[in-house]
């Protein structure tokens, strides 16, 4: 009988919660699926501050000194910034990011990545309420405002790494490309309720509010992190046996914590199919970067209002949340049939998804109509969310051990597109002409093509060989010693023995015992051995042993 079958049996329920969970009284909350729903809301926060400065800097550009003002915060009085220095102040946060980004994937193989995830969404929401007090405070203004988004782009190199660890502890392997997709959806909606709050607040509350909505937003959601969230189901308090046990079982090596595993740092950087993911993440921050900074002044140019800028804006990422989260569900529907390999279901998706924004670029430098214009835009963006289920849930495919590592990798080199790209959209555009911002969709257009032809070449969905740890030295930390995994001592291992494998006992294996040896070891005081899968993984076992008499001693005893 199926394990699923038996959990219903002895539930006396019916199926719930994918996977066959259940219980006497009918379905209940997953816990994978609230913490899944709270990953997507903290990237929607994060995501929609990040453009709070684009929309607001339209106002720094566009108001004249108004010495007759009292209210300085509302009018931007006297405030005198040319668009390099805002191209500076965008390209200083991602500075921050690609700094941060390596050195905090490490970390979250050592500390728990949910912790590092909470802290991250809350300290970076706590900066942006002070972003409007620098901006109205003349002997501050520029330079700590400067300071502040670097700050905020140092924390938020965190912030990837870790979304991607506690995916991986929490998401069964069958629904992967869904629950991933579904999370990273909230990295692509963020923009789109952050455009339109911020152009409202902006027009009708001015714009010191949409520092402010953002910042409280993040401190709201932290304390629902803080309350619902756990590092991985075997430290959950409240959920099920049915749900750990499932978890537990189906992810079966990746589960397991290991002492003193060392992360295979030559073989990922030799890696190819990790170089695909590098250059498509590239060709990724290089679209999502320019769109987030210099969208809203493309549309100005095309004399949209504030608030039609703050809707058309946000019009491309809602259409690219749908087809995240239905490419998610097609991606995992096709994997689980034989037909389709995990290669192929991951490069027919990015390949779609990159031609397909490619194409509506080049489209987009050959239009002079505005409404067209939004119209290319919307659906190159939009169709671009098909890649999501590829190249973006790759990293749990390569290595689920070392995804969050892998994922800082890549977003190190997609942010130096973040870094250099503000730079270059400022140059190209300085004199604000529509055959300027031609040539950058001209670029635009040929990095995606680029990163599509890449990623089918060098691209692989199946796991590498280095992902897996290797045989002794390493040890698997039980169930029984959980402080020995990390420092403040809450790991342990999620595993559960399999059936299949039987301990040897003494009547299958009779013991010889020498009676001329003076030392003897007392099998009592031997620890069992466990076994993990096919492989036998030893725990760290203290062998007593007692001195005894001589055989002549023990002859007259």
């Amino acid at each position: 009988m199926e394990k699923s079958e038996l959990l219903e049996e002895s539930t006396g329920g019916p199926k719930c919660c994918a996977g066959g969970i259940s219980s006497p009284t009918g379905c209940y909350a997953c816990k994978r699926y609230i913490i899944v729903a709270l990953l997507f809301f903290g990237m929607v926060i994060v995501n929609a501050q990040r453009v709070n400065i684009g929309v607001t800097v339209i106002e720094f550009l566009e108001k004249t000194p108004d010495t007759n003002s009292e209210n300085c915060t509302s009018n931007i009085c006297n405030l005198n910034w040319s668009p390099q220095m805002v191209g500076f102040l965008h390209a200083v946060f991602y500075i921050g990011i690609f700094v941060s980004q390596i050195p905090f994937g490490y970390l979250v193989t050592v500390f728990a990545s949910h912790r590092l995830f909470g802290g991250c969404v809350l300290c970076t929401c706590l900066l942006n309420l002070f972003i409007p007090i620098s901006i109205s405070t003349p002997a501050l203004s520029y330079g700590f405002t400067c300071f502040i988004r670097l700050m905020q782009g140092l924390i938020e190199g965190v912030l990837y790494p870790s979304c991607y660890d506690v995916l991986r502890i929490w998401s069964l392997p069958e629904e992967k490309s869904r629950m991933g997709s579904t999370v990273l959806t909230g990295a692509y909606i963020g923009p789109t309720i952050g455009m339109v709050v911020s152009g409202l607040l902006t027009d009708y509350c001015g714009w010191a509010y949409v520092f402010y909505v953002h910042g409280l937003a993040g401190v709201v959601w932290f304390c629902f992190w803080a309350f619902l969230a756990y590092e991985r189901p075997s430290v959950h308090p409240t959920i099920s046996a049915d749900e750990r046990t499932l978890i537990e079982t189906r992810q079966g090596e990746a589960a397991l914590i290991y002492e003193h595993d060392k992360v295979p740092w030559i073989a990922i950087f030799t890696s190819l199919p990790v170089y695909a993911l590098v250059i498509c993440n590239f060709a990724r921050s290089f679209v999502y970067y320019m769109l987030l900074t210099n969208q809203p002044s493309y549309l100005y140019f095309l004399e949209f209002t504030i608030a039609e800028n703050g809707l058309y804006s946000s019009l491309p990422y809602a259409v690219m949340a749908l087809f995240c989260i239905f490419s998610g569900m097609v991606a995992d529907f096709m994997m689980s049939r034989p037909r389709f390999t995990h290669t192929f279901v991951r490069k027919l998706f990015t390949s779609v998804g990159y031609g397909a924004e490619a194409v509506f670029f080049f489209a987009l430098a050959l239009t002079e109509d505005r409404y067209l214009a939004v119209v290319f835009l919307t659906l190159g963006v939009g169709l671009s969310g098909i890649a999501i289920a590829g190249w973006q849930i790759n990293h749990l495919d390569l290595a689920p051990r070392y995804a969050g590592i892998l994922v800082a990798i890549t977003m190190t080199f997609g942010t130096l597109a973040g870094v250099f790209n503000p730079l270059i959209v400022a140059a190209m555009t300085r004199e604000q002409t529509l055959a300027n911002w031609h040539n950058v969709f001209w670029l635009t257009g040929c990095v995606m093509t680029g990163a599509a032809i890449f990623y089918l070449v060098f691209g692989s969905g199946d796991r590498q060989t280095w992902a897996t740890p290797k045989p002794p030295p390493q040890q698997v930390i039980s169930k029984g010693d959980p402080l020995a995994a990390k420092p403040y001592g809450v790991f342990s291992a999620q595993y559960s023995r399999p059936h299949s494998v039987k301990e040897e006992t003494k009547a299958d294996k009779p013991e010889t015992v020498d009676s001329t040896s003076d030392d003897m070891e007392d099998p009592s005081e031997v620890d069992s051995t466990e076994f993990n899968g096919n492989a036998p993984e030893y725990n760290t076992a203290t062998t007593k042993r007692r001195k005894s008499g001589t055989s002549r001693e023990r002859r007259e005893t």
